[in-house]
């Protein structure tokens, strides 16, 4: 048994949002309300902190496998669970991708033991290459939460929408980086005054508007359900 005390406790789905105690037996909460009493139970007094369902994060980047000297299923995960967060959404540009299944299962197998809720996605091409449609059958069959090549993206409008038709058929998301590069000489400065009085020209907001608009209308008409992935322009926000 697990006694909360003199927290300050949100529940969105119950409009929440008091000073009360929690009473937890197990992985059940068995009450809520104030000046709570359970003989034996292990008291954390809570005062000053927020009690709250578990946080999910639709969009990191644990980095395994390939990329472990940045970031491993393990630490991320510990990160997460120190920031409240119960559920994660790895994204698939690992090395190797996750484009196949073996790789799928071994994020899966290493995050069902981190003690967090560790969901992977799938890439949408193979190799991150941006032209032959993955598997997403078996992929999604597998436990794939979506597919995404974020960081890469896709550049041929007919093909996005057949990925995108595919997914909705899945029922499962699209997640999509907003980037034509043709509009960039640039990268990782935007374009506008500083960037002119700098003798820079930039990456100008029309790169990621472009696709926004183009992915909205496609989202639109496959009836996919479609993630604008980090948006930075107010034109982007409007579209979406």
């Amino acid at each position: 048994m697990l006694l909360i005390k003199n927290g300050r406790v949100i529940d969105p789905v119950t409009h929440t949002d008091e000073v009360m105690d929690v009473l937890i037996d197990g992985n059940h909460i068995v009450k809520t309300g104030y000046d709570l009493e359970a003989e034996g139970a292990e008291v954390i007094d809570a005062d000053g902190l927020v009690v709250a369902p578990g946080l999910v994060d639709t969009h990191v980047h644990f980095r395994d496998p390939g990329f472990t000297y940045k970031e491993d299923i393990e630490t991320g995960a510990a990160a997460a669970a120190r920031g409240g967060f119960t559920m994660v959404v790895c994204m698939a540009n690992t090395k190797p991708a996750v484009d196949n299944l073996e790789t799928l299962k071994y994020i899966q197998d290493k995050g069902a033991k981190t003690g967090i809720h560790v969901v992977q996605t799938a890439t949408v091409t193979k190799g991150l290459a941006g032209k032959e449609l993955v598997d997403m059958d078996s992929l999604a069959a597998a436990g794939a939460a979506g597919f995404t090549d974020d960081g890469i993206p896709l550049l041929n409008a007919e093909f996005c929408f057949h990925a995108m038709e595919k997914a909705a058929k899945l029922n499962v998301p699209v997640s999509l980086h907003e980037e034509d590069p043709s509009f960039i000489r640039n990268n990782g400065i935007s374009h506008g005054k500083v960037s002119d009085a700098l003798g820079i020209y930039g990456s100008p907001s029309i790169a990621e508007e472009s696709l926004v608009a183009r992915d909205c209308m496609l989202a639109l008409k496959s009836g996919a359900d479609v993630v604008i992935q980090h948006i930075s322009s107010g034109i982007s926000v409007d579209l979406v």
